[in-house]
């Protein structure tokens, strides 16, 4: 069973658990239900068809969880959540979603650049169109990210489109990156006086944590 064209179109979101609180009242049928995969902490990585803009009053596709994003990075894209039954239409097992959406982002978005901070040993990485979280699943970028730094890969990923990386063995780093996740959550701080670059709406917000990578695994970074 091969692929169809349409694979090519999955990306992956990162996203942060729901408070039960706010969950559906009536979930979705099985084959409805967006597949969830746990990543570390509260985090879990969702996937999507990354659906390009259309002209204004063009019809939604069908499907499970069609969402759009307003401003930023990658605006006018809508995304349409992959439960079980588009894996069946696409011709993928969900076992692949993860590999396959890795690979996807980094074909879709070729203008990956780093800018590496001139006072400590971090970088911030971009994408050029935003989902630079899912960064996180591309072990071959990661792989070559650690030589760059000393210790465990240490990330940032504060928001869905924000991806700040240094390494364990950089104390100051590690404080760069606390400082930035203070930014992106404009912590203590009004909002007028937030630099543009971390201004990012609350739906896209993930975690405060910060993320090691140890043998291949993310985990929480403990203080």
């Amino acid at each position: 069973m091969s692929a169809e064209p349409r694979a090519s179109l999955i990306v992956p979101l990162m996203k942060a658990r729901v408070p039960a609180e706010v969950q559906l009242e009536f979930p979705l049928p099985p084959a409805e239900e967006p597949i969830r995969d746990p990543f570390a902490g509260d985090l879990y990585v969702t996937y999507a068809l990354e659906l390009v803009p259309e002209p204004v009053g063009a019809a939604l596709l069908p499907g499970a969880g069609v969402t759009a994003r307003a401003g930023g990075p990658g605006a006018g894209r809508r995304y349409e959540h992959i439960a079980r039954r588009h894996c069946a239409e696409l011709g993928i097992t969900p076992a692949e979603l993860r590999r396959l959406a890795a690979v996807n982002l980094r074909n879709r978005r070729p203008d990956l650049t780093l800018s590496w901070y001139p006072d400590v040993r971090a970088v911030t990485v971009s994408l050029g169109g935003g989902l630079e979280s899912g960064l996180l699943l591309d072990d071959g970028f990661l792989d070559k990210l650690a030589q760059d730094v000393e210790g465990d890969l240490v990330v940032a990923a504060p928001a869905r489109d924000v991806f700040v990386a240094t390494g364990s063995g950089h104390p100051d780093g590690v404080e760069k990156l606390r400082w930035a996740v203070s930014q992106v959550w404009s912590e203590g701080e009004a909002a007028e006086d937030v630099d543009p670059a971390w201004d990012v709406s609350a739906g896209v917000l993930l975690t405060r944590d910060l993320l090691v990578r140890r043998a291949g695994s993310w985990e929480i970074l403990t203080a």
